[in-house]
């Protein structure tokens, strides 16, 4: 839950550090867990939220100051830390520890959206980029590689997703393994896994995962 007061709290299942308490401990099945007695996540020094997004075992909020965090579950690279360490699971890896993700040169967010293992934005200028599993192209770049799992994939070296000659983005959504933008000109472009026909193509052939699509 984003709260009134743009700190965030998280309950649930805790495996992977998921509720950002630098452990992997579930939380609400107990009692006197909620309430007073369940912490903020600690985002930074000064730090607040406008969005949280939650993916598969991680989770991801939206800074007041356009930056993104995210922590949990990192096994495809989505936590866009060029690793896949789990975060929010040991003790300080959160708030100051945390990394914000490089978005790329003077890049910052104003959208995220998470898919089971994959977490996109929407950026400043109106650009979108993904990663972590890309295995049915829900990453938009043509192939099927994770990305932010390995040194050197993300900020500049992460290219904005081709949403057509001259298009932006104005809005964003992420499935399991699909994504979706609604675009500038008011049209919806989507990309990924296409078994249930979720990409609106009339046929179940994945988009995004091969050259040229």
């Amino acid at each position: 839950a984003l709260l009134d007061n743009a700190s965030v709290k998280c309950w649930g299942r805790g495996s992977a550090g998921q509720l950002g308490q630098g452990n992997n401990n579930n939380l609400g099945d107990g009692a006197n867990e909620m309430g007073d007695n369940l912490p903020s996540i600690d985002l930074g020094t000064g730090r607040t939220a406008t969005a949280i997004s939650t993916g598969g075992f991680q989770t991801c909020a939206l800074l007041d100051n356009a930056s993104v965090k995210c922590w949990g579950y990192n096994n495809y690279g989505q936590l866009g830390q060029g690793n896949t360490n789990n975060l929010g699971d040991g003790a300080n890896e959160m708030g100051d520890n945390l990394p914000s993700i490089d978005l790329g040169t003077g890049r910052t967010a104003t959208a995220i959206a998470q898919g089971n293992s994959h977490t996109c934005a929407l950026l400043d200028n109106a650009s979108v980029k993904c990663w972590g599993y890309g295995q049915y192209g829900q990453l938009g770049q043509g192939n099927t590689n994770k990305i932010g799992d390995g040194a050197n994939e993300m900020g500049d070296n992460l290219t904005s997703i081709d949403l057509g000659t001259g298009r932006t983005a104005t809005a964003i959504s992420a499935g399991q393994n699909h994504t979706c933008a609604l675009l500038d000109n008011a049209s919806v472009k989507c990309w990924g896994s296409n078994n249930n026909g979720q990409l609106g193509q009339g046929n179940t052939n994945n988009l995004g995962d091969g050259a040229n699509e």
